[in-house]
């Protein structure tokens, strides 16, 4: 290599530490000797419970096999000091690391190389200098910003100049992750763990983050939550976790997962004051969860015909399962609770319920983005991690009749390794028939067609009721570039009430919100609805790189606009005129063409 590009490379960063003498996963030690045999050597920083390290796991084993024949090492690096060596060493071997990883409990790598998160990755020469230090691609852009695909291949193009015998062009990106727990330092002061945060965290976080639950890691301890201070402080700040779309103020739902802006400030104050414990008699218990199903013995469980494999990487599925019910009588659902098979796989669901038979034709598993593929005689809601079993309102009920099947839609999302799963929905019926029935207004759009780079695309729907109703809940649905969801009631007097605002839009997080209490219209109300959408490159969750025209479709990258408001006539004997009044205004939206394959409607606008 040229002289001139160790001058360049010199500048950058200090010399990695002279001499490294670490062991591996399988008791093998490594040294600094493996760096100066190679023409570079790759350190990726990985950690057991990290999501968006494991993701990475394939995509690092693909670059492995290509530029390991060229020359650069490869090691992997475990810097907590709290994982054993037993359980990295049982991680290494589920996601198949194809090259070893070393075990730093002290973190002398990290330190020395300046890393910070999982997954971060460091390249550095011969002669130990660092070259290049970040991310492996542009991925993840933030906490809840996820491309669908890398945009930038930014450690392959690192090692392409590098092998080249070239100065890497951008020698630092950042990394985004999940921090590397180095020792805090408590000090004291007014904010403990004991005392302000567990109750925060045992409120709002343990039902996910705990063991067997979908987060990938606990919180129930001081130990769990001082190890990653720094990382729920960033992921609270922004409002990605807990995982909660709705704004507040607009709509008032059951089962909120929102912090307030007082409790994000104590745990900003708790993390930046080296995380104290404070006095343990402060601790409140922690919280108890059922075991078994949460409403005991159902009268019918549903499961899915066989297992479901999902691979290791890739893009995220969306499946429909096909379970005849096998009900010889007309049924009544009160209730039902779902249970995943793999709660780490399976990122939501929703429970469908077909009569035609259209579903029980495509075959037990098919896949269904958006639609499900036929018209569902019904459904009985949807499971997202943390929520609680379904249980209708007093006097409502599902009715199920004989013959019916139930379709499960799951969407799944790789996490590094290969899985399966086989997930069940558990029944539970009532005797008595429905004294109310909930009834769909759906404020929907087929008007979408949105040039490519249009940052502000909106599309609007109504429907005015002619009888009473009470609002129970609401669903909204779009895909990748939606950004903005806004739905209200303009009463007959002219006041505005408003149904739900969601301001950042994000397909992955999906679900149906139940209001805290039933909401009641009158009569010549006015329901509304603006969806706005972002086909720029600016909108990091743009399937199109660059953007395409968009239009309404079910595919995964065409476009969609509903929300499915859920009401209950006031009035039991009002409700043929209320369904009248839903049908004439499908009718009309779909121009005569109800029936027709949305691609035969070409360009129109309808």
């Amino acid at each position: 290599m040229p002289v001139w590009w160790f001058l360049a490379a010199a500048a950058l960063w200090p010399l990695l530490s002279a001499t490294f003498n670490l062991p591996d996963t399988a008791g093998v030690r490594h040294t600094s000797a493996e760096v100066r045999r190679s023409k570079a050597a790759v350190f990726a920083f990985i950690a057991t419970d990290c999501p968006i390290s494991k993701a990475y796991a394939p995509e690092l084993a693909r670059l492995h096999a290509e530029y390991a024949p060229r020359g650069v090492a490869f090691l992997a690096v475990h810097s907590d000091p709290a994982v054993s060596a037993p359980e990295v060493r049982r991680h290494v071997r589920e996601f198949g690391y194809p090259f070893p990883t070393l075990l730093d409990p002290k973190q002398t790598l990290a330190r020395a190389l300046g890393v910070k998160v999982t997954l971060e990755v460091a390249v550095v020469s011969p002669e130990g200098r660092l070259l290049y230090r970040g991310r492996v691609d542009d991925r993840y852009v933030d906490f809840g910003k996820t491309r669908p695909a890398a945009h930038r291949q930014d450690l392959r193009a690192a090692l392409e100049q590098i092998l080249a015998g070239k100065p890497v062009t951008e020698p630092e990106t950042r990394a985004l992750g999940c921090a590397i727990p180095f020792e805090l330092t408590p000090r004291p002061a007014e904010v403990t763990f004991t005392r302000d945060i567990a109750p925060i965290l045992f409120r709002n976080c343990a039902g996910c983050h705990r063991p067997g639950e979908v987060a990938p890691f606990p919180l129930l301890t001081y130990q769990d939550a001082a190890r990653r201070a720094s990382l729920i402080t960033r992921v609270t700040a922004s409002r990605y976790m807990p995982p909660w779309l709705p704004a507040a103020g607009y709509g008032h739902f059951q089962g909120e997962r929102r912090l307030t802006e007082a409790e994000i400030q104590r745990i900003r104050r708790w993390a930046e004051a080296g995380a104290p414990e404070g006095n343990p008699r402060d601790l409140p218990p922690p919280p108890e969860f059922p075991q078994g199903w949460r409403m005991g013995k159902p009268d019918l469980v549903l499961r899915m015909p066989k297992p479901f494999a999902v691979s290791a990487d890739g893009p995220d599925r969306y499946e429909c399962f096909v379970v005849p019910m096998g009900l010889n009588a007309d049924r009544y659902v009160q209730a039902a609770e779902f249970r995943a098979g793999d709660r780490t796989l399976v990122h939501h669901a929703l429970f469908l319920l077909d009569r035609s038979g259209l579903a029980r034709r495509r075959g037990e598993q098919y896949p269904c983005f958006g639609t499900p593929g036929f018209l569902p005689s019904g459904a009985l809601g949807g499971w997202t991690p943390g929520s609680s079993p379904i249980h209708m309102p007093a006097g409502i009920s599902i009715p199920v009749r004989r013959g019916t099947d139930l379709v499960f839609q799951i969407h799944y999302h790789p996490i590094g390794k290969p899985g399966l799963d086989q997930s069940e929905l558990a029944l539970y019926f009532t005797a008595q028939p429905p004294q109310k029935h909930v009834v769909d207004i759906a404020l929907v759009s087929r008007a979408i067609d949105i040039p490519a780079g249009d940052a502000s695309y909106k599309v609007r729907d109504h429907f005015t009721t002619p009888v009473d109703v009470e609002a129970i809940g609401i669903i909204p649905h779009a895909h990748y570039i939606c950004k903005d969801m806004k739905g209200w009631a303009v009463l007959p007097d002219g006041r505005k009430v408003w149904l739900i605002w969601i301001r950042d839009w994000d397909f992955n997080w999906q679900d149906q919100y139940h209001y805290a209490a039933p909401i009641r219209f009158p009569a010549g109300t006015r329901f509304e609805m603006e969806f706005t959408y972002d086909n720029s490159t600016a909108n990091v969750r743009n399937p199109n790189h660059p953007p395409k025209r968009v239009r309404w479709g079910p595919d995964s990258t065409d476009e969609m606009a509903g929300l499915h408001i859920q009401v209950v006539p006031v009035h039991n004997a009002d409700l043929p005129e209320l369904g009248q009044a839903l049908w004439g205004k499908i009718m009309r939206s779909v121009g005569g063409g109800f029936y027709r394959r949305p691609e035969a409607y070409s360009d129109k606008r309808f």
